[in-house]
């Protein structure tokens, strides 16, 4: 029954379209941080973090002086030298398991001005017993601050003006692989490592460009579980790129057969040849990776249609580890070594007039025969429409499935997919209903599909400049010397 109307009213109806939902992305890492840094209620473990400054990755995973920690180099990487952000972080790092079995002790420090220098970083804190040299009694008003040195303690010992201390220290060989896997577990109903991807946009409403464990990466079973996150975060609703570091001791032409015998050949991976190094500091390549990517990202109006290759990485120089254990550093030859790698699905770094990223190619290459999974580039903007086109539309889930819906929901991709087109991201792009797939059964069921034709721009991987010789013109110079 309608209720009884006299006068004048107004109310508002839904639009015939729907304008698209578009997410923020950021760099998704499973590493470990120095934390026994951090003041205890901070202290995260196998939780993810989202980290937006460098205040807030200082107040959770600590200072950047020890690039040992995989954290602290994301976290001096995307916020010192590429200023970009979030870091959605995850540290598997646990001070109660990955530390020294046995007490470390050091006597007869000397102190100096006030203070005693002990250059470590990996000193745990909480486990710091200082004592009068002399006495072997404990100094209960002992401080401490970390410096880029190591520890300094401040103390007194007035007998002969030095201490002993004991501590336990980090043990990072402690970390496992299978800790860096992580998994769901069903009795306490909490994720920890890389399953922690899922929580990402739940938390955050945010979403990962990149799934990064920089430790671990080059083990084929690590490598294996991050393409297929990359493929099924939240069951299969979004999708990102799995970044994998070759290791670090593999020449360039052993890289190929590296790869094959792990398995590393998915169009969801990007494999990364080298390790950067600035200033002295040896970094995991996938960290310099995910950060140049977002700063082109972000030149791009937040959208990856252009690749970083090509674009300046902040190194001084690209190394590997000889045979001898020790990081040496290298220079590719563009021809003979980095194209050999980027054609065999493998970015690197080369120094052309200053050092950039160099190469496109996914790692299913050379065998990629679909344009869609030939390139990283390709790659993400499937991934990144993807993404867009599932969140936009869910609120569409379980209404009546009608002509006029099916319109709406239509035109209103179109509208987006066009304004990409004119902005340069696509050559062209439609979302058309598919005639194949909705067949009676699957509309009966509620099953609807539409195709996304996807006109990616392609990247200018090479150009010719073919030379030849004018004879009209020499023919034309004779004829006026006759006249």
């Amino acid at each position: 029954m309608m209720a009884y109307k006299h006068g004048t009213y107004q109310t508002e109806a839904a639009s015939d379209i729907n304008l698209p939902v578009t997410l923020d992305y950021g760099h998704f890492i499973v590493g470990m941080a120095p934390i026994h840094k951090v003041k205890k209620g901070k202290r995260k473990t196998n939780e993810i973090v989202r980290i937006g400054t460098l205040r807030e990755a200082i107040e959770y995973f600590g200072d950047t002086y020890d690039l040992d920690f995989s954290i602290s180099q994301a976290v001096k990487v995307f916020f010192e030298l590429y200023a970009v952000a979030p870091l959605f972080v995850v540290n598997i790092l646990d001070l109660d398991k990955h530390k020294s079995d046995n007490k470390k002790t050091a006597q007869g420090l000397e102190i100096k001005n006030g203070k005693v220098l002990v250059k470590n970083h990996k000193i745990i804190t909480d486990t710091l017993v200082v004592k009068d040299n002399s006495t072997s009694s404990e100094i209960s008003d002992a401080r401490y601050l970390w410096t880029d040195e190591g520890l300094e303690i401040y103390a007194t010992a007035p007998n002969n003006n030095k201490i002993d201390i004991e501590y336990y220290e980090v043990d990072l060989t402690k970390v496992k692989k299978e800790e860096a896997i992580g998994g769901y577990n069903i009795n306490t109903m909490q994720r920890t490592g890389l399953d922690l991807v899922d929580e990402v946009y739940l938390k955050f409403s945010e979403l990962p460009a990149f799934i990064d464990v920089p430790d671990f990466s080059n083990d084929s079973a690590v490598a294996a579980v991050m393409a297929t996150k990359a493929k099924n975060i939240n069951s299969g609703m979004f999708e990102a790129l799995a970044l994998i570091n070759a290791p670090a001791d593999k020449r360039y032409d052993e890289i190929v057969s590296w790869k094959d015998s792990e398995n590393i050949l998915s169009e969801d991976q990007v494999i990364l040849y080298g390790y950067p190094k600035l200033s002295g500091n040896v970094y995991f390549h996938s960290i310099h990776y995910g950060a140049l990517s977002l700063k082109v990202d972000s030149e791009n109006d937040n959208i990856p249609s252009q690749a970083p290759s090509n674009h300046a990485y902040k190194i001084d120089a690209l190394a590997y580890k000889n045979s001898n254990g020790n990081f040496e550093e290298i220079m590719l030859d563009k021809e003979q070594q980095a194209n050999f790698l980027n054609k065999n699905g493998a970015v690197t770094a080369i120094n052309f007039k200053g050092w950039r990223c160099w190469g496109t190619e996914t790692a299913k290459n050379p065998l990629a025969t679909d344009p869609k999974d030939k390139f990283g580039y390709t790659r993400r903007m499937f991934k990144y429409i993807g993404n867009e086109l599932v969140i936009s539309y869910f609120n569409s889930i379980d209404k009546r499935f009608t002509l006029k819906l099916a319109e709406t929901i239509t035109k209103s991709m179109n509208i987006r997919l066009n304004g990409l087109v004119a902005a340069n991201h696509f050559l062209a792009a439609e979302a058309v209903l598919s005639e194949e797939d909705n067949n009676l059964t699957n509309v009966i069921n509620g099953d609807v599909t539409w195709i996304i034709k996807l006109g990616i721009a392609p990247g200018l991987k090479s150009m010719t400049f073919k030379k030849k010789y004018d004879v009209d013109a020499l023919q034309a110079f004779a004829n006026n010397l006759g006249s």
